[in-house]
C-alpha cells in the first residue's frame, strides 16, 4: 500500500517546521508547549532531513552539564539534531515500517512528488495506531500477545539515574507504582521548563538532574484487560495520545508494541 493511500492528507496537515539556524531554546519551547515529540527542520531546497526530539536532548544534557548545554542553547538548532528517513507519499508504506524497525525511531518525513518547494509532513509511530481503526492494518493478536515488562525504580531515584537506566535500556517510561509512571515527556516538562531554561541561557543552572522523579508530573495510564485485540488497544493509545496501556499486573502495551511488534513476527496484514 502506497503512503498517500493510507494517509490522505497527510501533506494537508500543518505542522511545525523551523529552520536550520533557530535556536535551540526556541525549539525546546515549542517542544514542550506543544505536546509533539519532534520538530522538523527545513531548508530552502527542502533536502535536509533532519529533526529536533526533546528525548534526545535530554542525553546531550547530561554530557553537557547545565553551564555548557546553557550555551548551547543560543546556537542553531540543527547542531542538535538527528537524521530521519524520508519517503515520497508515493513510495510503500511497508518502507515505513521497515525504517521505524531498523532505526528503533517512530518517525519519519514525508514529501510529495514535485520539485523545488515540495510539501512535506511527519509521520509518526501514533499516526499508524489510527489504520487499526479504518481496517487499513489487521492483526489476530491479543495485546496480552505483544505486552511487554513495565521498568519500574524507586520513587526517590534522582531524574539522572533515571535517565541512565532508560538510556541504557530503551525505556521511555518509568514505573513508580502498579498504576503510575513519569515518561520522557514529564522530564522534558521539568528540565525544560521556561524557568529552568532561562537559568542555563544565564549560566546560573543549578544540579537540576538531582531532582528525585516523584516530583515529576505522573501519568496514569489506563487498564485494559489482556484479550483485548489490538484495533481496541490502538484506539485506546490514540486517545491517550500514545502513552501506554497497563495489561495484567507489571505488564504494558506501547505503540511500538501495538504496531511494531506484530509487523517484525509477520502477523500483521495490509490490506
Amino acid at each position: 500500500m502506497k503512503i498517500r493511500a493510507a494517509f490522505p492528507n497527510i501533506l494537508k496537515r500543518q505542522y511545525p517546521f523551523v529552520k536550520p539556524d533557530y535556536p535551540l531554546l526556541t525549539v525546546l519551547y515549542l517542544l514542550r508547549i506543544t505536546e509533539i515529540d519532534a520538530v522538523p527542520i527545513t531548508s530552502e531546497d527542502g533536502s535536509t532531513n533532519r529533526a529536533i526530539f526533546g528525548f534526545s536532548s535530554l542525553p546531550r544534557f547530561m554530557a553537557l552539564g547545565p553551564t555548557r548545554f546553557g550555551k548551547m542553547l543560543k546556537e542553531p538548532c540543527e547542531r542538535a539534531s538527528d537524521e530521519l528517513p524520508s519517503f515520497a507519499v508515493n513510495e510503500d508504506l511497508e518502507s515505513v515500517l521497515d525504517a521505524f524497525a531498523s532505526r528503533r525511531l517512530g518517525f519519519a518525513l514525508v514529501h510529495g512528488t514535485g520539485g523545488f518547494g515540495y510539501r512535506r509532513s511527519l509521520i509518526s509511530l501514533t499516526d499508524m495506531l489510527e489504520l487499526y481503526n479504518r481496517g487499513t492494518i489487521r492483526s489476530e493478536l491479543m495485546v496480552k500477545d505483544v505486552a511487554t515488562p513495565a521498568f519500574s525504580m524507586p520513587k526517590t531515584s534522582t531524574i539522572r539515574t533515571a535517565l541512565q537506566a532508560m538510556f541504557r535500556y530503551r525505556y521511555r517510561r518509568v514505573f513508580l507504582s502498579e498504576r503510575e509512571y513519569v515518561s520522557e515527556r514529564s522530564m522534558m516538562s521539568y528540565v525544560f521548563s521556561p524557568v529552568i531554561l532561562e537559568e542555563l541561557g544565564r549560566e546560573q543552572g543549578r544540579d537540576i538532574l538531582a531532582t528525585p522523579i516523584e516530583r515529576l508530573e505522573v501519568v496514569r495510564p489506563t487498564v485494559v484487560p489482556p484479550y483485548t485485540s489490538l484495533r481496541i488497544a490502538a484506539l485506546k493509545l490514540r486517545k491517550d495520545r500514545g502513552h501506554c496501556l497497563v495489561v495484567g499486573k507489571g505488564r504494558v502495551a506501547t505503540p511500538w508494541d501495538v504496531v511494531m511488534k506484530p509487523w517484525l513476527s509477520r502477523r500483521m496484514t495490509i490490506e
